[in-house]
């Protein structure tokens, strides 16, 4: 197979030859996007009450809706995993948890934005990333084993051991 062919699946020997892997471009793109956004507050949040770029601003019982369900949602986490763990007898994070984690996450960020509350916003910013890379880990990892890659295989056997 020639040197600089496009590969479809993970290929490590590339990846050591410096070619930026998908997650490691998410990441970076995350990161230049919450740059901005924190550089210029005023172009985020308006001078009134709520932002005005915000769709549905003014109908607080909406916004509200959306910041309890987030919150329920990032709350009850720890319920799915504490049943997850008892089912196996051992402590496991199933991959809804991370669901769960992501999509909390971004509607309380979207309710904050709303308020808007800076300690909110803080608070709930930042958690994308690791929600996100242990997502992009969890799959990439099912995406090996069903290729039959043998370092995932031998990996599973040593921690079993």
């Amino acid at each position: 197979m020639p040197k600089h062919t496009l590969h479809s699946k993970y290929d490590p020997v590339h990846h050591r030859a410096g070619l930026p892997r998908p997650s490691m471009i998410m990441c970076e793109l995350l990161l230049i996007y919450t740059a901005i956004a924190m550089t210029n507050p005023v172009a985020l949040i308006a001078t009134s009450s709520h932002p005005t770029f915000m769709p549905f601003a003014e109908h607080d019982w909406l916004w509200q809706t959306i910041g309890f369900t987030g919150i329920g949602i990032f709350g009850t986490r720890f319920v799915v995993q504490w049943i997850y763990s008892e089912k196996h007898k051992e402590s496991r994070i199933p991959v809804i948890f991370w669901w769960q984690s992501l999509v909390g996450t971004v509607l309380c960020l979207a309710y904050f934005v709303w308020k808007p509350d800076w300690v909110g916003i803080s608070g709930y910013l930042f958690n994308i990333i690791p929600y996100t890379r242990n997502l992009v880990l969890v799959y990439r990892k099912r995406r090996q084993e069903a290729a039959g890659e043998p370092e995932v295989l031998n990996s599973r056997a040593r921690n079993n051991h």
